[in-house]
């Protein structure tokens, strides 16, 4: 029986919850979508500040903490409405550090929640963690900017090599400092050179975690005026990213005031995080920052997966949910990519996987009006939280999407966000793009009608080859499409049926 609370439709798909009680904020996540590639359903949080103005004995904020016990309560009923999934409620720097922060604990506790402290260590962990779980084999330098502290984490192919955890979150630095920025970065810069096996240009990679970097990087999308909103995978090289810390270091907090969607309970932090961010890329030596969506929280759910789930790709996990729940059938996709092998032999690893999830998503915009299905699926691809995926790869499978919808003659539907690939991409998109328009021409979500079907080039001729009981699907209107295809490919196109 399906909890009350929880759509039919989602019966299949298990939700899990996270209850994060940081130095800044406290926050709820509940996920749906696959295991291996959760998906964010309700996400909330409140800016308490556990971390801010702590009492001059070391006790948290009373203020602070009776927002934080009104924000829990709050969650506890939303937790009820979604029928109590799984829940996993930690808390991190503030409350292990706070003289009372056992008391808090027992508060907490009377809520219904089984809350565990969690060590600098522990942290430091589950964030590097959940940087993997979204991107498999990463190797880098993971850096998570928290409200109290910085964990700082090295990965190898993705396995976890030294880790630290430094207190010199940004609540922290503005407590010691008294609101002086200019004294934060001595502080900062001395954590982090006492740190041995941190040497410059040890990692060229470094995936930033943590509220306060990601408003960084949603500022450095602004002064871009980057065509995407995705801050999953957004990279900037290190010269970047210390040029718009600089920037931010040096404003006053009505002109931080003024940019969009930065919290103003997030403002006045905004300038020790990207002090430490600078002194972390300039001792470093990194070459490039690339911002993770994932941290200590999917790191947690991750750490609860068998080790095949584990072996598991985030991203074609991702699009086979997606295509469970958006498209007829989920069948067809596989088999278009079965019958277009062929077509593209000699392909590497990361273009195959590429192939493979755009095809998963063939028909995702099928219950849509004719008119809208090739926008539809633009959009989708553009916006979904996809794991595993580069923002290149991302546009590269919303225009092939488009293109198989809308056909290689439609006009571009953003030309900024094209505007990212090279020519060499936009062909290839538009190339596969077709190959699923023709195929699903041919046999509309009839994946059966595909089997021992192929489509090759040989000799300046597209071939589209099938078997002779499947020739009477070949007419006017798939031969228009195969065409199309052949043109797309500089051939001549051929229908062959055999048997």
């Amino acid at each position: 029986m399906v909890p009350l609370g929880v759509p039919e439709t989602d019966k299949d798909a298990p939700r899990r919850a996270v209850v994060d009680i940081g130095s800044n904020s406290v926050r709820l996540v509940i996920y749906g979508g696959s295991p291996r590639a959760p998906i964010p359903i309700c996400n909330e949080k409140a800016l308490c500040g556990l971390g801010r103005d702590l009492t001059p004995d070391g006790a948290l904020n009373p203020a602070a903490e009776e927002d934080a016990l009104s924000t829990l309560k709050r969650f506890r009923l939303l937790l009820d409405e979604h029928g109590s999934p799984p829940v996993h409620t930690i808390a991190t720097a503030a409350v292990r550090e706070a003289r009372d922060g056992k008391a808090f604990m027992k508060k907490v506790k009377a809520l219904g929640f089984g809350v565990k402290i969690i060590s600098g260590a522990e942290e430091a962990a589950l964030t590097a963690m959940g940087v993997v779980s979204f991107e498999p084999g990463a190797t880098g330098l993971v850096g998570d900017m928290g409200g109290g502290s910085l964990e700082l984490v090295g990965l190898q192919g993705g396995a976890m090599l030294e880790s630290a955890s430094l207190s010199v979150g940004p609540l922290r630095l503005m407590q010691e400092t008294k609101g002086n920025v200019a004294a934060a970065a001595p502080i900062a810069e001395q954590a982090i050179t006492g740190l041995d096996w941190l040497t410059h240009g040890r990692f060229d990679t470094l995936y930033s975690v943590g509220g306060a970097w990601r408003a960084v990087a949603r500022i450095h999308m602004r002064v871009k005026s980057y065509p995407l909103t995705v801050l999953h995978n957004y990279e900037l090289s290190s010269m970047d990213a210390v040029e718009i810390c600089n920037l931010i270091a040096r404003q006053s907090r009505r002109s931080l005031e003024d940019i969009p969607h930065i919290p103003r309970q997030r403002i006045d932090t905004l300038p020790y995080a990207a002090v430490v961010l600078r002194s972390l890329l300039k001792h470093t030596g990194v070459k490039r920052v690339i911002v993770s969506a994932a941290g200590l929280r999917e790191g947690l759910l991750y750490k609860d997966l068998s080790k095949d789930e584990r072996a598991e790709d985030p991203l074609l996990a991702a699009c086979r949910f997606y295509a469970e729940r958006l498209a007829p059938g989920s069948a067809f996709g596989p088999a278009t990519m079965a019958a277009a092998d062929p077509l593209f032999a000699g392909e590497g690893r990361e273009e195959r996987r590429l192939r493979e999830a755009i095809s998963l998503l063939v028909d995702i915009g099928a219950f849509f009006h004719p008119d809208q299905r090739a926008l539809h699926a633009f959009e989708t691809v553009l916006r979904a939280p996809f794991a595993g995926l580069s923002h290149r790869e991302r546009v590269i499978a919303a225009l092939a999407l488009y293109r198989r919808h809308g056909g290689g003659r439609a006009s571009l539907p953003s030309e900024k966000a094209i505007a990212l690939l090279s020519p060499e991409d936009q062909q290839y998109a538009a190339r596969l793009g077709l190959t699923l328009r023709f195929l699903a021409a041919f046999a509309p979500k009839a994946e059966a009608r595909l089997r021992n079907a192929s489509l090759c080039l040989d000799d300046g001729q597209l071939i589209f080859s099938a078997p002779a009981n499947c020739r009477a699907l070949m007419t006017e209107f798939p031969r228009k499409r195969l065409a199309s295809l052949a043109e797309a490919f500089g051939a001549t196109p051929e229908a062959q049926f055999e048997g």
